[in-house]
């Protein structure tokens, strides 16, 4: 379903609260989907089919996110797109209750005066190995020398905060090389895997191969350890269905979705087109190699052609 910006047509009564299950690793806010770069290996357009257009107003997301019963260890991460083109952005962070933790994840194309105005440094910062802030530098769209210093600022203003990048395979020299001055200048900077069809190879370890990118679709069952948020408020079991917005299980603002749909298994027809991040091998929120965030089982035949299977991640930015 999709809200445009106004006021999602739920009751106004009070809302029961969302309980996270113990075993969910993340729960992702997806405030927009817009942003202000144009990177052509962009996570979120892989296979094409991200459903644009889909928008909350802050106070819907307050309220909505207000809900949620999670725990220290498990914050809400927001992101996009780019959430802080949302024009309700610092008004949604300071109308979170602070008992919520909160992580961010942004590309930082943003005033930093503005940022440490709007968003005091003790609202983003909690005990974990990682950074709460997690910045991405985008090869050939940001400008490091600039995201550097921004980031240098806010770390000595107190903020917990390290910048991201995706080790393509087209420009490795490179990534290592910025890492390696970044880390002389004491900023935490880490790498993300390349995923997705490059050159003829698909790059990134997959726990399940086949479900990326299929030349066919499959019938299926999936259980996922993740709450995804889309822009309107919609709450998805993955990313696949996110970006298309297929299958929503609830809303953040329907009284009757209190997370007992959350990690639950269900049946799924388009195996096949997983995207990345959900089966891809990587670090739980401990840090722990090894975890992936979807189970699946119960794999049937093929039964129809994936017409979405593309060739190269480069050819699938922007399409509608």
């Amino acid at each position: 379903m999709s809200h445009g910006t106004s006021e999602a047509p739920f009751g106004s009564s009070e809302l029961p609260p969302i309980v996270i299950p113990d075993n969910f690793n993340y729960i992702a806010v997806f405030l927009c989907f817009t942003c202000q770069l144009r990177c052509s290996y962009c996570i979120n357009h892989h296979g094409g089919n991200l459903v644009k257009g889909r928008r909350m107003d802050g106070n819907s997301w307050i309220r909505g996110l207000n809900r949620i019963i999670t725990r220290p260890d498990l914050p809400i991460t927001v992101q996009g797109g780019e959430p802080t083109t949302h024009k309700d952005f610092y008004r949604i962070i300071s109308g979170i209750r602070r008992d919520i933790p909160v992580d961010l994840l942004t590309n930082l194309e943003v005033d930093e005066t503005r940022f440490m105005e709007g968003i005091p440094f003790n609202r983003l910062q909690r005990e974990s190995p990682y950074a709460s802030i997690r910045v991405s530098y985008h090869h050939g769209q940001s400008s490091y020398k600039e995201l550097t210093d921004k980031v240098l600022q806010l770390k000595q203003a107190g903020y917990s905060i390290g910048i991201w990048e995706v080790d393509h395979p087209a420009y490795h020299g490179e990534v290592i090389y910025r890492q390696q001055v970044a880390h002389s200048m004491g900023i935490d900077y880490r790498l993300k895997e390349f995923l997705g069809p490059y050159e003829g190879t698909v790059q990134g370890t997959m726990r399940y191969p086949e479900a990326v990118n299929g030349h066919w679709l499959r019938n299926c069952e999936c259980r996922t350890s993740e709450m995804l948020i889309d822009p309107s408020g919609g709450v998805f079991r993955c990313h696949s269905d996110l970006y298309a917005n297929r299958y929503p299980i609830g809303h953040i603002l329907d009284p009757e979705f209190t997370g007992d749909k959350l990690g639950q298994w269900a049946k799924c027809p388009v195996y096949g087109k997983c995207n990345s991040c959900d089966v891809k091998v990587k670090t739980n929120r401990f840090q722990e190699y090894g975890h992936s965030s979807v189970e699946i089982r119960n794999v049937g035949k093929p039964y129809v052609r994936n017409e979405e299977h593309v060739e190269e991640v480069v050819n699938t930015y922007g399409k509608s």
